[in-house]
């Protein structure tokens, strides 16, 4: 099995700030989630898309699959997309999430494959980012013990885990504007971000 290769994109939430389905939205006339796919392609081989709805991913440039621990919201999308990531490693990101920075997934892997840690994650702030991450593989497992025992966070899996946490400072020079962790939530979200596309403020997002 590779160290590197595989990404996985959760789609399977129920989009209810939303008011409809968040990983159907399209940006300038393309679907998010192919737009996704498209950044993701410059620095992974394999993607996956974590779905509750298949049909609506197919004909995608993906492997497509759901969730095996049900209604356990991102912690079983995580786990049914580490179940069959074809590389030790697995990059993660989420269907509202537009923004990818190959540079900075690419930096993250020089950094776990030097470490071997169980995940690398982002600082921002005091918050850690649980996505535009690198999870291993192993953790599907651990994910599943947390699930039986009634906790159901990605950091209640992460806790006495080694994890190698990259300062907001070091993200910034990838991310200047920190706009990799852009998180379409709300129609308003929407709105704002499909602005600043047409005026020509965003740079990384492939159109």
């Amino acid at each position: 099995m590779n160290l590197f290769g595989t990404a996985i994109i959760l789609a399977g939430g129920k989009s209810k700030r939303m008011g409809f389905d968040k990983s159907q939205m399209e940006i300038c006339g393309e679907p998010i989630v192919g737009l996704i796919i498209k950044q993701l392609r410059k620095a992974f081989d394999d993607i996956i898309i974590v779905t509750n709805n298949p049909d609506a991913f197919s004909g995608l440039d993906a492997r497509i699959t759901e969730d095996l621990l049900k209604g356990y919201g991102p912690l079983g999308g995580i786990h049914a997309g580490l179940r069959l990531s074809k590389s030790r490693y697995a990059f993660l990101t989420a269907c509202d999430m537009p923004i990818i920075s190959p540079d900075y997934a690419r930096f993250m892997i020089e950094i776990a494959e030097k470490e071997l840690p169980h995940a690398v994650i982002s600082e921002k702030g005091d918050w850690i980012e649980p996505f535009h991450a690198l999870y291993c593989k192993d953790l599907a497992d651990d994910i599943k013990a947390s699930v039986e025992k009634g906790m159901y966070r990605i950091f209640d899996v992460l806790e006495n885990k080694n994890i190698i946490k990259i300062s907001e400072d070091k993200v910034r020079e990838y991310s200047p504007d920190l706009s990799i962790f852009t998180n379409l939530n709300h129609v308003k979200d929407l709105e704002e971000f499909l602005s600043r596309v047409r005026a020509g403020g965003i740079k990384n997002v492939l159109l």
